[in-house]
């Protein structure tokens, strides 16, 4: 039985990779904070039907060496999905260090212990932001790092993905990297996921909806797609940009007011309203330097190289809400 190494496995993507794993027969090893996120994900995959007869936990830190040489031992292929999600303009240290260190120690101790490939759950956020004002993204775009209006978790994600490059580039290791849009769906755990609580928990807060368009995919397709990446040999060395499609946040909230969400709004604000209020609310600054703009996303490599069409994610939207509700965050 082939051994996969899953790092973060009480992560909202790693724990439907682990389902998907377990499901094909492999023995998922994988590593969680403290043993309290052990139960949660023995839980959360009772709950869908999944037997932990072939699953191991250990314990590690992202920013301590102990335990992890010894956690990867014998493990075929390595799935790096732990890593802080902090929205905002936080302290960096809270996300780029953890980051780009815990990557340096899950891959050092995978080419310690001979692993044949390691995927690395990177993110759409190490491709869009470039200094073009194209908005159009491929898979080998790269954000960059000299762009001082980058965020704590973009620098995060672009710092831990070169460097994960620059390692792999001087051993024998193959590698790939995994670059999601923003996922939505409902979490195996019923712990919500940050990019639900941004999305559709702060789109019912909102009186109106601006004009702007985000990317979305949902999240079974994107664990589909770390399991395909590793599985299949041609994802050696490439990047995957996963998006399902790009939506205006006024058709998002159709589909949910379709849904029986009456509560959402409809009503678009005009762009020079929210200019305007723009001045005085600077959180309202970054919406209005996108307003009106769409971007255009490839996702080449993944219908290509694996074989990837993912599902309409209009239905991952609609459980994202479903759950909010079912927990009293949201009213219909």
């Amino acid at each position: 039985m082939k051994r996969v190494f899953v790092s973060g496995g009480s992560g909202y993507i790693a724990m439907y990779c682990i389902k998907i794993l377990i499901s094909k027969g492999y023995y998922v090893v994988t590593s969680v904070i403290d043993k309290s996120k052990i139960n949660i994900v023995k839980n959360s995959l009772d709950k869908h039907g999944i037997s932990c007869e072939n699953i191991d936990f250990k314990i590690l830190n992202l920013l301590n060496d102990e335990g992890w040489d010894d956690a990867l031992k014998d493990c075929e292929y390595v799935l790096h999905m732990a890593s802080p999600v902090i929205p905002g303009n936080v302290d960096e240290d809270l996300v780029v260090k953890p980051a780009v260190e815990g990557m340096e120690r899950c891959l050092n101790a995978a080419i310690k212990n001979g692993a044949k490939k390691f995927v690395q759950t990177s993110s759409y956020a190490a491709i869009y932001g470039k200094k073009s004002k194209s908005r159009e993204f491929h898979d080998d775009d790269w954000t960059d790092l000299s762009n001082k209006k980058l965020l704590p978790y973009e620098i995060s994600k672009t710092k831990s993905e070169k460097k994960m490059w620059d390692i792999a580039n001087g051993s024998s290791i193959n590698v790939c990297a995994v670059n999601p849009v923003l996922v939505i769906g409902p979490s195996m755990s019923g712990i919500l996921s940050m990019s639900n609580r941004l999305t559709v928990k702060k789109l019912f807060s909102l009186p109106l909806v601006p004009d702007v368009s985000i990317s979305v995919v949902g999240v079974q397709d994107v664990a589909k797609a770390h399991v395909m990446a590793m599985e299949n040999d041609a994802a050696n060395g490439k990047r995957f940009l996963l998006s399902e499609k790009t939506i205006k946040l006024k058709d998002l909230s159709y589909i949910l007011k379709s849904a029986g969400f009456t509560k959402v709004p409809t009503l678009v604000i005009p762009n020079f309203l929210l200019k305007f209020i723009a001045l005085f609310i600077p959180s309202l600054r970054m919406i209005a330097k996108r307003l009106g703009k769409e971007e255009k996303l490839y996702t080449k490599n993944a219908n290509d190289i694996l074989g990837w069409f993912p599902e309409s994610a209009d239905a991952e939207i609609i459980n994202s809400a479903k759950q909010l509700y079912n927990m009293g965050i949201l009213k219909k």
